[in-house]
């Protein structure tokens, strides 16, 4: 069994580390990482604005938020051999402080 890992910097915007991530949903997209069944992915994602809503927002930027950059998505993850309806097992945890 590997380990994969998708880490990404919270501080920069997804356009800043394109490498780790999308914003839509599409075929054409590649996987950032491939994996064999039993494989371990540690993935980090972020919020759902991607940063925008941050200490330093302010009334204007919560008016108003860049919808064009939403939502981002870290991955894809391509699994060898999966097929549609099979069953991922999933752990959700918090980042250490």
């Amino acid at each position: 069994m590997a380990l994969h890992e998708i880490r990404i910097d919270p501080s920069l915007a997804l356009r800043e580390q394109p490498g780790t991530g999308h914003n839509r949903w599409h075929p054409d997209i590649p996987p950032v990482v491939r994996c064999e069944p039993g494989d371990e992915v540690v993935i980090e994602t972020r919020d759902a604005f991607d940063g925008q809503m941050g200490s330093s927002a302010t009334l204007k930027t919560v008016e108003a938020p860049d919808l064009d950059v939403v939502p981002p998505l870290t991955g894809p993850v391509y699994v060898e051999g999966a097929q549609p309806g099979d069953l991922l097992e999933i752990e959700i945890g918090a980042a250490p402080p």
